[in-house]
Formats: structure tokens, sequence, C-alpha cells
């Protein structure tokens, strides 16, 4: 490829949709996905896998539903994580009485330190594409509007 056609590919067109926030968020969240899975790809997550098990070290005996509430996944989605997490040796579950509890095994916590590794080259990606001011002020905006919006449900 020569650098023309890179900078063309680069450059993609805006669409009839790019003005409509539906069409954009998911366009958005595509990119931002792929680099995420890139990432975390290399030892072999995604990163839902890495958002789960950072909140079940912070918090070893977190609920299901409270997971839910902390990452806005449904329950469904936190058990079907849980399961992958599970069958790679990283969390276990415990029933106290009607209550599952997650904790994290040794090979769980031990892959902390390549999970942040991770979160920082994500963020050095996105800075860099972006800016870094452009990047947190981003966060901060998509953030309120999802509270907003889910608000509204």
């Amino acid at each position: 490829m020569n650098a023309m056609s890179e900078v063309v590919q680069d450059q993609k067109a805006e669409t009839r949709f790019s003005a409509c926030l539906l069409f954009s968020a998911n366009a958005l969240a595509r990119a931002i996905t792929a680099i995420g899975d890139e990432e975390f790809g290399k030892f072999g997550m995604c990163y839902s896998h890495a958002y789960l098990l950072c909140e079940v070290v912070g918090q070893p005996g977190i609920t299901p539903s409270q997971l839910s509430e902390t990452l806005y996944l449904t329950p469904s989605t936190i058990t079907r994580l849980v399961e992958k997490l599970e069958l790679k040796h990283l969390v276990r579950r415990e029933s106290e009485g009607k209550k599952t509890l997650i904790y994290p095994t040794e090979e769980g916590e031990a892959l902390q330190p390549a999970i942040a590794q991770a979160w920082d080259r994500v963020g050095e990606r996105y800075s860099k594409a972006l800016g870094e001011t452009d990047v947190c002020r981003l966060t901060q905006q998509v953030f309120k509007a999802t509270q907003a919006l889910g608000e509204s449900l």
C-alpha cells in the first residue's frame, strides 16, 4: 500500500449517518473495542474479563449482582463472564446460603500486573489518536450520557 492510499484509508468519509448518535456511538464502540481486544488478547482475555477480574481482585467475595451494577452488565452476561474466568482458573464461586460470592484465585491475582500494563497501553493508544485531554473529556461526556440515558429507560 502506498502512502497516499494509507492516508485515504485513515480518513474515512463521513456518511449520511455520521450525525446520528446511535451510529456514531456504535462506530466508536467498535473502534475502542478493537484496541482493547488486541491488547488483552495478548494474554488470552477480552477487556470484559479484565474489568470483572479487577473488580473481583479488588473486592474478594463480591456478588454477581454487585458486579452487574458496577460494570453496567446484565446478570446473564456476568454469569457468562464468571464461567469463562472459572474455566481459566482465574476466579472461583462459593455459595453462602442463597448468595453466590466470587473470589479471585492465585492465578487471577497474579495476572493483575499484566492487566494494568494492558490498560496503560490502551490508554496510550487512545491518547495518541485523540490527545490526552480529549480522551478524558470524551470519557466523561460518554459516561454522563450513559447515566442520563440509562435513567430514562
